[in-house]
């Protein structure tokens, strides 16, 4: 059993890391795999109640994923004396030049990608869909309205979907990184 403390500080964060990007691929997978296709099996109105109640939880989930990640991944480049907080801010393993360093900024990217289109879902998408229809609405508002509701749908669908696949590619890329990346 290893004495070093820092030994154990890189070990907390490699699982806090790794349980990290578990739950945010595991939420993605429950939402495309269980959670779609059983709301399709119940009336709409239940299926509406229970995609945002579900949904709202797993936002929760999926932020903080998102945010011990990169918290987490970056401290771990650190420890490693790849990561600087001083101009070079990056040591040779992690230049661009080398595979590991291209990798990790792939990573990075597709990450700032997760985190873009969770930005789109929370605060674009999300809202459109819990909009209450006033009384004394017009026939052609609530059309309007319904057909605002099923794009907004759509698009949380296609980028539920992107981010299963961006997951997958992102958690395949950090694997390789034990065998020094695959790009």
């Amino acid at each position: 059993m290893p004495d070093d403390p820092q030994i154990w500080i890189q070990i907390l964060l490699g699982y806090i890391h790794d349980l990290s990007i578990a739950v945010y691929l595991g939420g993605a997978v429950a939402m495309e795999f269980v959670l779609g296709p059983a709301q399709t099996s119940i009336p709409p109105a239940q299926a509406q109640v229970m995609g945002q109640k579900t949904s709202d939880r797993f936002l929760w989930l999926a932020w903080g994923s998102l945010i011990l990640i990169l918290i987490t991944g970056a401290l771990r480049l650190e420890r490693l004396d790849m990561l600087n907080v001083t101009w070079p801010f990056f040591e040779s393993p992690l230049s661009l030049s080398e595979s590991y360093g291209r990798t990790v900024g792939t990573m990075f990217v597709l990450w700032c990608v997760l985190a873009i289109n969770g930005a789109l879902v929370t605060f674009r998408f999300r809202p459109r869909l819990a909009g209450k229809i006033a009384p004394g609405t017009s026939a052609a508002q609530v059309t309007s309205n319904q057909a605002g509701r099923i794009a907004a749908a759509t698009w949380i669908q296609r980028l539920t979907r992107a981010d299963l696949a961006i997951t997958v590619v992102v958690a395949l890329l950090g694997a390789s990184l034990k065998w020094g990346g695959l790009l």
